[in-house]
């Protein structure tokens, strides 16, 4: 099985990483030239969802074993938050588009010219008309303005919601974002949880804790239900809705 491949395929880790022969080795940001699959953090190993089953509340256990028996044995967090700039660029251009089709051309084509925001900002224009890199020089200047350190700084940006917030979150190694996106809300059901988008207008005044949607928002009701596993059972979420699993992984990606 590729677990290391399996791993990477939902994480924003894969826009700096390209495969050489049969390794993924590190192409853009920190630690350059790196084997992706010796590396803790960018493999994902660092991250054991086994070992916080003891976060999930009892009412849950059933549904997230499910997952586990799936993907528990194979399925890592691939974070590198030394590289939080160009990951914020990955992360809000993945707004309304085919990741796999789309953000990663964009962003090896922004990161093989520069990996200076400033730089970038330029570039993103000449990369493509689309309306997510027209966007992408002011938030990128606000970004750099602000230099947001929590979800609530992240949504001040322009263009910035509240899943871009958690995607960039999650893949920086904070696991109990669960950004809330299609696939998330079709397979939170089976596990017992329910709930609606977070907020962006509420997002930006509260924190999950304090804001008056907690109890119906599906992002908030993660966290506090899931605990340190929200962000893999979002991650697993996201591949078991596409029909990804372990086991047909390497056959559907050939």
């Amino acid at each position: 099985m590729d677990c290391l491949g399996l791993t990477l395929y939902p994480s924003l880790v894969l826009t700096l990483v390209e495969r050489r022969g049969g390794l993924f080795i590190k192409a853009f940001g920190a630690r350059r030239g790196a084997d992706v699959g010796e590396d803790p953090e960018l493999s994902g190993r660092w991250f054991s969802p086994w070992r916080y089953v003891g976060d999930v509340d009892p009412r849950l256990e059933d549904g997230v074993r499910a997952l586990l028996d799936i993907y528990g044995d194979c399925l890592g967090l691939a974070i590198s938050p030394s590289d939080r700039d160009l990951l914020f660029v990955a992360a809000f251009l993945t707004q309304n588009t085919q990741y796999h089709t789309n953000v990663l051309r964009w962003t090896r084509a922004l990161f093989s010219r520069t990996e200076d925001l400033r730089a970038m900002a330029e570039e993103a224009p000449r990369v493509g008309g689309s309306y997510q890199l027209k966007r992408l020089p002011a938030a990128i200047r606000a970004y750099l303005e602000l230099r947001p350190r929590d979800r609530q700084g992240l949504l001040q940006v322009p263009g910035v919601g509240p899943k871009t917030a958690d995607l960039l979150l999650l893949f920086t190694g904070d696991v109990a974002a669960a950004p809330v996106d299609k696939h998330f809300l079709r397979v939170a059901p089976r596990i017992g949880l329910s709930g609606e988008p977070p907020r962006a207008e509420l997002c930006r005044r509260f924190n999950c804790g304090t804001c008056p949607l907690a109890n119906r928002c599906l992002r908030a009701i993660a966290e506090r239900r899931l605990g340190r596993l929200a962000g893999w059972v979002q991650t697993a979420s996201y591949l078991l809705d596409k029909g990804i699993t372990p086991a047909n992984f390497s056959r559907m990606r050939r």
